[in-house]
């Protein structure tokens, strides 16, 4: 089967979902498919998050949003723009243009919608017989305009899913404490210096518990004021979603439950791993060094709280810390991801702090990632200042993809234990460089991680359990042997079930079956 299929991304490349449009689109060109992606695209060629850049090789129709990133460096709203307004989030990202669904007004999601119907009408290719959404927003509703009548498939990335999950939290507190969304926005802004007080008022009146009490005093309500016409927004776009795919069996759950799917089949396809570009690679430790000294000093792209990209740098001195007292590197453990909340990152370091305490010598900690300006919560940097352990952790910053496989390949460790990962294609790829990963027992990785037995691939562990997450670093760290096993076994695990021709193959039943329910 070969089709003509649009395929379309509200988000510029950020998260996990645009390397999987750029593998999936690129096998199915390989076969004959005719595609066209409309994505969204920020900063100039060469930049991370410029799509045309990240997505090279194939036919992309970029949704420009450097003019709503500039207008809100003026103090405008990204989401009103009048021409290309920029995206909302699935997270709190802090200070930024994509503010979170949650805080998105019914009018600004009317004026993305807009124009991103505009922009796939202006754009789309004549002839498409079928089209592939990835996550749940306002993109269904302009995608039904633009394509009416056409056969669609939507991916759920799972965020979408978290923050539909957040949104129906606080609409519940809020019903509790007898109080709208749009009042406790008011009563309780985080710039009301009164707010504490008034947050005790309304708890008292209205009999809530202590955990409800926390929540009420810790939420910045602003952030929530239109969840309750967000949640609905996302409810109903499932009506222009056509059919429905997850990436993970922990997301169909959640579909089921927030969604009016109406018993509906909810496939799961996991996303892939290119197992020729993500592959063992035999590093000496002076090859080792020689990319650390790269992303540390010679290309530093970490960046402090507050400020820019390369703003964390480094010296010789802090790179002759990654030695033993034998000449040996160091132990390394790689953390990939975004200081998102559910990354857990505080967990990670709580749990370095006692590991290195009990290692002789002691491993080193890199982070790769942190999207330069997003952070929920504490920013790594002043939690590893606060633990003590500065020292020993390394912040490398946000790199293009195509730097990851070296990156695992340095590693001897990639742990990441965020709680509820949504799928979690960066341990895939961890496990495809013979990198064995160890993460928490949720989410996606509890279904494509085996820790235990003859086949064994990494290592689970408790969520929010820094002293659990301990015990298996020490343990991993301190028996090369069995790392060494488990990383065999992960990179025969994705070579046999996790290469982008068997996603391929699963996507294509799915649009089969959405083209011929569309003929009946």
């Amino acid at each position: 089967m070969a089709l003509t299929l649009d395929s379309a991304h509200i988000f510029f490349p950020r998260g996990g979902s645009a390397p999987m449009n750029r593998y999936l689109l690129g096998e199915l060109e390989r076969r004959g498919f005719t595609t066209r992606l409309h994505a969204g695209s920020l900063g100039r060629p060469g930049d991370p998050g410029h799509a045309p850049t990240f997505y090279g090789g194939l036919d992309v129709a970029a949704y420009d949003y450097n003019p709503a990133a500039a207008g809100f460096q003026n103090g405008e709203s990204g989401q009103y723009h009048p021409e290309l307004p920029f995206h909302p989030s699935y997270e709190d990202r802090g200070d930024v243009p994509d503010q979170m669904f949650s805080a998105v007004s019914p009018a600004a999601v009317e004026n993305l919608t807009r124009a991103w119907t505009r922009h796939l009408l202006a754009n789309r290719t004549t002839d498409t017989q079928l089209v592939h959404l990835h996550h749940l927003s306002y993109l269904q509703a302009a995608a039904g305009a633009a394509y009416s009548g056409i056969p669609t498939l939507t991916t759920l990335h799972g965020t979408e899913l978290k923050q539909m999950e957040g949104m129906a939290r606080h609409i519940a507190l809020a019903d509790r404490a007898e109080v709208s969304l749009l009042n406790l926005a008011d009563q309780l802004h985080s710039a009301n210096p009164r707010r504490t007080g008034r947050a005790l008022i309304i708890a008292h009146r209205a009999g809530l518990n202590d955990a409800d009490t926390a929540m009420l005093l810790n939420t910045p309500w602003e952030k929530w004021k239109y969840a309750r016409t967000g949640l609905q927004a996302l409810r109903t776009a499932v009506a222009n979603a056509g059919r429905i795919v997850t990436v993970s069996e922990h997301d169909r759950s959640l579909a089921h439950r927030l969604l009016p799917l109406d018993g509906r089949e909810v496939p799961v396809i996991t996303n892939g791993v290119d197992t020729e570009v993500f592959t063992p690679r035999r590093m000496q430790d002076s090859d080792r060094m020689a990319q650390l000294r790269h992303w540390l000093i010679t290309d530093p792209q970490g960046w402090a709280p507050g400020q820019p990209s390369g703003s964390i740098r480094y010296g010789d001195e802090a790179l002759n810390r990654l030695w033993d007292r034998d000449g040996k590197l160091r132990p390394i453990l790689l953390w990939v991801g975004r200081y998102l909340e559910f990354k857990a990152v505080p967990d990670l370091l709580k749990a370095f702090a006692i590991a290195r305490a009990q290692l002789d010598p002691a491993p080193a900690l890199v982070l790769w990632g942190g999207y330069p300006g997003e952070c929920e919560g504490m920013h790594p940097m002043e939690i590893a200042t606060d633990l003590g352990i500065q020292d020993d952790v390394y912040f490398v910053g946000w790199r293009g993809h195509d730097e990851l496989p070296t990156g695992l390949n340095v590693a001897d460790l990639m742990v990441a234990p965020a709680v509820n990962e949504p799928f979690g294609m960066v341990y895939l790829e961890a496990m495809a460089c013979a990198t064995p990963p160890i993460c928490t027992a949720t989410g996606g990785p509890a279904h494509t991680i085996i820790p235990d037995g003859d086949h064994a691939t990494g290592w689970l562990v408790r969520p929010h359990d820094p002293s659990d997450l301990a015990e298996a670093i020490v343990r991993a760290v301190a028996d090369p042997a069995e790392r060494e096993r488990r990383a065999a076994n992960g990179r025969r695990h994705t070579l046999s079930t996790y290469r982008w021709a068997s996603v391929a193959d699963r996507y294509e039943e799915q649009y089969a079956q959405a083209l011929d329910t569309a003929a009946v």
